[in-house]
C-alpha cells in the first residue's frame, strides 16, 4: 500500500509541486532581467552615450545647420567644431539622465543649458561667418535661424517617451517585489517536494526537472523575440534612434538567453545529485 501511495498520490503532487515550481522559478529570472537590464538606467544611458550614437545626433544636427549655411551663402566648415562632440555627448547625458534620473549632477535644467550653449555657438559663429562675407546683420533672420537649430537638437535628442522615469522607477520596483515572492515560493515548494514521499531521488528529481523545463523556457522565448524582431524591423525614425531601439532590444533578448543557460546549468547539477541520491539507495 506504502508503495501504491508513493506511485499515485505522491508522483501527482510532486507533478503538480514541480509544474509550480517551474512558474516561480520563469517569474524571478524574468523579474531580474527587468531589474538587472531592462530597466538598468545605467545601461540605457550607455546606449545613448554611445559613439555611434552621439555622432548620429552630430551629423543630423550639423547637416541642417549646414543647409541653413548653404542657402545663405555662408562657409560651413566651422559648423563641425560649433556643434562639438564632447557638447553633444554632454546634451544627450544630460536629457537622458533628467528623463530617466540615472546620473547624479544632470536633470532636465542641465539638458536645457546644453541646448541654450550649443545655441549661441551656432549664434556666434553664424555672426561672425556675416561680418566675413560683408553681409548686413538681420537680427530677425539670425534669430529664425538659431530658433531652427533649437528646434532640431530637441527633435533629435528628444525620444518622445512619455512618463518613462515613472515607467522605470514603477517597473524596478515590482521587478524586486517579484524576485522577492518568487524566490520565497520556490525555496517553499522545493523543500516540499523534498520531504515527499520516501523515494528521496524522486523529489529531487523534481526540482531538477524544474530548472531544466524553467531554462529552456527562457531560451525559447529569447529565441522567439529574436526571430520576431529578425524578421519584422520596427518603424522608428530617425534610423539611428531605430538601431539604438534595436540594440536595447539585443540587450534584453541576451540576457533571457544567458540566464536560461544558467538554469539548464542549476538543472544539471541537480541532476547529478539525484545520480549520487540514487546511487547510493
Amino acid at each position: 500500500m506504502a508503495i501504491s501511495r508513493e506511485t499515485k498520490s505522491s508522483r501527482i503532487l510532486r507533478v503538480l509541486l514541480s509544474f509550480a515550481l517551474f512558474i516561480v522559478i520563469v517569474l524571478a529570472s524574468l523579474s531580474t532581467c527587468s531589474k538587472s537590464v531592462f530597466l538598468n538606467k545605467a545601461s540605457i544611458e550607455d546606449l545613448f552615450t554611445d559613439y555611434n550614437y552621439v555622432s548620429s545626433v552630430k551629423a543630423d544636427v550639423l547637416e541642417y545647420a549646414c543647409d541653413i549655411y548653404l542657402k545663405n551663402g555662408l562657409d560651413s566648415s566651422n559648423l563641425d567644431s560649433v556643434f562639438d562632440d564632447a557638447l553633444v555627448e554632454e546634451t544627450i547625458k544630460a536629457y537622458v539622465a533628467g528623463t530617466i534620473g540615472s546620473s547624479i549632477g544632470y536633470s532636465e535644467t542641465t539638458y536645457l543649458e546644453s541646448v541654450e550653449s550649443m545655441c549661441a555657438a551656432f549664434e556666434a559663429d553664424l555672426k561672425s561667418q556675416i561680418d566675413k562675407r560683408g553681409f548686413t546683420q538681420d537680427f530677425d533672420s539670425i534669430n529664425a535661424s538659431v530658433k531652427l537649430i533649437k528646434n532640431c537638437i530637441t527633435s533629435a535628442v528628444d525620444i518622445s517617451v512619455p512618463n518613462v522615469k515613472n515607467i522605470i522607477n514603477i517597473g524596478s520596483i515590482a521587478s524586486v517585489a517579484v524576485i522577492g515572492v518568487s524566490l520565497f515560493f520556490a525555496v517553499s515548494i522545493g523543500l516540499v517536494l523534498f520531504f515527499i514521499g520516501d523515494i528521496r531521488y524522486r523529489s529531487v528529481r523534481a526540482v531538477s526537472i524544474s530548472f531544466f523545463t524553467a531554462g529552456l523556457f527562457d531560451i525559447f522565448l529569447s529565441l522567439m523575440v529574436y526571430i520576431i524582431f529578425k524578421i519584422r524591423h520596427i518603424d522608428i525614425f530617425p534610423i539611428y534612434l531605430r538601431e539604438l531601439v534595436m540594440s536595447y532590444i539585443g540587450n534584453c533578448i541576451n540576457s533571457v538567453a544567458v540566464l536560461g543557460c544558467l538554469l539548464l546549468f542549476v538543472g544539471l547539477i541537480v541532476s547529478v545529485a539525484v545520480w549520487k541520491i540514487r546511487k547510493e539507495k
